[in-house]
């Protein structure tokens, strides 16, 4: 008995929802990404700035004695 395959098969609405959970989940993956990267860069910067400040309290409290 021969059988004739769909090459056009109709998307339901779970396959939609699929898709769309899909195209969420990658979204959402590229914004947690970029919010580490910029945390990272964010802690660099406050460290640096703590250090510099450090320094200039150090020289301040010097020049004071």
């Amino acid at each position: 008995m021969a059988m004739q395959l769909d090459f056009f098969t109709e998307k339901t609405d779970i396959d939609f929802l699929k898709e769309e959970v899909s195209i969420v989940r990658q979204s959402s993956d590229k914004v947690r990404k970029s919010l580490f990267a910029r945390h990272n860069e964010l802690c660099k910067m406050y460290m640096e700035l703590h250090e510099r400040m450090e320094i200039i309290e150090k020289n301040i409290c010097i020049g004071v004695k």
